[in-house]
């Protein structure tokens, strides 16, 4: 029996997890952004290593959204990445920040936790495994 292709179109939860990994990810990347060039203005390297990092986990995010959505390659990029943003969200609320808005920390949390939740889903798994199948057996 010949086995359907496997959908162009990701499902509905990976769309959903990418969206949720952008949202969580662009405020932490922006701020360590800010934080980071006020580091370099004042010649404080921890700063320039603060932004540096958050950076790099935001880049991490774009590039798991690109493998998932657009070459439907891993699931486990973008769910790496939001868990990141997570532990850098929860370190930086360990540290005061946001202490006084506990609107901005359910967003801040809610985003790359839904994202790495439904990333991980097993319709979600399935559909990267099918189009990696579909790959091999192109060629």
């Amino acid at each position: 029996m010949v086995q359907p292709a496997p959908r162009k179109v990701p499902p509905i939860p990976a769309g959903v997890a990418a969206l949720c990994a952008l949202l969580g990810a662009l405020p932490v990347a922006v701020f360590a952004f800010i934080g980071g060039v006020f580091g370099l203005a004042s010649q404080v390297w921890q700063g320039l290593v603060f932004g540096l990092v958050p950076g790099a986990v935001a880049v991490t995010v774009l590039v798991g959204i690109v493998l998932l959505l657009l070459i439907g390659r891993s699931w486990r990029v973008l769910v790496v990445g939001s868990v990141l943003t997570l532990v850098l969200v929860v370190w930086a609320l360990t540290q005061g920040a946001a202490s006084d808005d506990p609107g901005s920390v359910v967003v801040l949390v809610a985003g790359p936790l839904v994202a790495a939740l439904l990333a991980s889903l097993p319709v979600v798994r399935a559909w990267v495994t099918a189009r990696g199948v579909e790959r091999a057996a192109r060629g």
